[in-house]
């Protein structure tokens, strides 16, 4: 076990500040049922780099497969399986 405060936190880029609220902004209007322009927040991740498109893709691709297996769950305790 560590002592409190032994381990140093990373600090966040800007870069990271970005892709944060990309993915903020991506939640926010899927769970409005809004229209969610992932054309747009990818081509202002672009402004970052590669890495950070890449980034924003994997973090919106793991959002929407644990979105897609706890609506299955829901579902099958709903049906009673």
């Amino acid at each position: 076990m560590t002592e409190r405060g032994s381990v140093e936190s990373a600090e966040l880029t800007e870069q990271d500040l970005a892709i944060a609220a990309l993915v903020g902004r991506y939640i926010e209007r899927r769970e409005h049922n809004e229209t969610c322009h992932v054309h747009d927040l990818l081509a202002v991740a672009a402004e970052f780099g590669d890495s950070a498109v890449d980034a924003l893709r994997t973090v919106l691709a793991c959002y929407e497969a644990m979105r897609a297996h706890g609506d299955d769950a829901a579902g099958a305790e709903r049906d009673g399986r």
